[in-house]
């Protein structure tokens, strides 16, 4: 019988293991109601880093867990340029963390990060992470049962447990809300008498994505969210490249009348950006699109057979946060991309995710009647 003593972590280095740490989570979670696949195309551009310029300057490893022909773990662990710019040199990351149900499996990969993170001079490991704040970030630590939706994280409950004995503390906590686009009505007063302000002053006024200039509004928006965003933990900037890479994947799934840009004095202020659920629309593919499930999802995806959206882009340029102005028009924003979600059939929208002391999005979520139902959390370790 296998025992502990059988298992080895081994580094990564042919394209046969980067498939095998590819392949893990659709083996791993396989029959699991709560998980929804993402697409492998998808996952396997989000790890190349010719593909991703989130990951291209990357100093990074991956590890795979094996007990003799079996994969039953895997873990990545990385250092990011953007980060020891903006924030210190002192942090490593950790992120695609998935393994059986052994606590002595997850504490051989853990072990290995903080290995790997002390070779490289760095005193903090923080994780889970897939390349930086602006991927797919945090542990899932509440919320099973419910599936993840498009670029957010799944994982096992045990998990949890496995990260904290491995000497890991809370770091912060990011929820994710989901309104019920036909729930909640009449709105609070507040919600209402917001949105009433931002419809009859003159000094606002929002738009859609102008289709003819997609790329450009793109640019728009981004530089609006990298101003709105930039005090959070955490937080780094999208460069030019990685705004370009956004625009060209979002495309296909962005409606004109599910991203608007507001204006406050005639300068763009606020933006928000609702997309469909990719992972429900590619239910039942295993994460494959060939043969045949690409005409199945361009199918799905055209005739509105979505039911769950979200909200994965929003923001406010800084200097109108608790404004007057501000507040009326990320309302406003909610609200109009809200009536147009309902009237492509959506009946769920998740917005995510937001930090748990980001006070001014929970109560603008809170204002859309919408209510936290996910929590995903960071964590930190320092290592000498």
């Amino acid at each position: 019988m296998p025992t502990n003593a059988d298992i080895k972590i081994v580094s990564v280095q042919t394209k046969a293991q980067v498939q095998q740490f590819l392949d893990l989570p659709y083996d791993l979670y396989r029959g699991d109601p709560s998980w929804a696949p993402p697409l492998r195309l998808e996952r396997k551009e989000q790890l190349d880093p010719v593909k991703n310029p989130a990951a291209k300057d990357l100093d990074r490893s991956l590890f795979l867990a094996v007990r003799g022909d079996a994969i039953i773990g895997r873990i990545a662990v990385f250092t990011n340029p953007a980060h020891d710019r903006q924030h210190d040199v002192e942090t490593a990351f950790f992120g695609y963390f998935d393994c059986e149900n052994d606590p002595e499996l997850g504490k051989m990969l853990l072990n290995r990060a903080d290995e790997w993170a002390k070779d490289k001079g760095r005193k903090r490991l923080v994780g889970p992470a897939q390349w930086g704040v602006n991927e797919e970030v945090g542990l899932l630590v509440e919320g099973f049962d419910s599936p993840n939706v498009v670029l957010m994280s799944y994982g096992k409950p045990y998990y949890q447990d496995m990260v904290e004995t491995a000497g890991y503390a809370k770091a912060i906590d990011m929820y994710a809300f989901q309104a019920d686009l036909h729930a909640g009505y009449p709105r609070p007063k507040m919600t209402r008498m917001m949105v009433d302000y931002a419809t009859k002053s003159k000094a606002v006024s929002w738009r859609k994505l102008d289709p003819k200039n997609f790329t450009r509004d793109i640019e728009l928006a981004m530089s609006i969210f990298n101003d709105a965003w930039g005090n959070n933990w955490g937080f780094l900037e999208f460069p030019d490249d990685a705004i370009q890479h956004l625009a060209k994947e979002m495309k296909p799934l962005i409606a004109s009348d599910c991203f608007y840009i507001g204006e406050i004095d005639g300068e763009p202020a606020a933006f928000i950006c609702l997309i469909p659920d990719l992972n429900e629309l590619a239910k039942g593919f295993d994460g494959k699109l060939l043969p045949f499930n690409w005409a199945k999802l361009i199918y799905r995806l055209k005739s509105g057979k979505a039911k769950q959206a979200r909200v994965p882009l929003m923001g406010l340029r800084t200097k109108h946060h608790g404004t007057r102005k501000g507040l009326g028009l990320v309302a406003a924003l909610c609200e109009t991309v809200f009536e147009a979600a309902r009237q492509k059939g959506y009946t769920y929208c998740e917005l995510s995710w937001i930090l748990e002391d980001n006070d001014g999005m929970i109560s603008i979520c809170e204002q859309a009647s919408a209510v936290p139902y996910k929590t995903y959390r960071m964590y930190e370790k320092r290592i000498g």
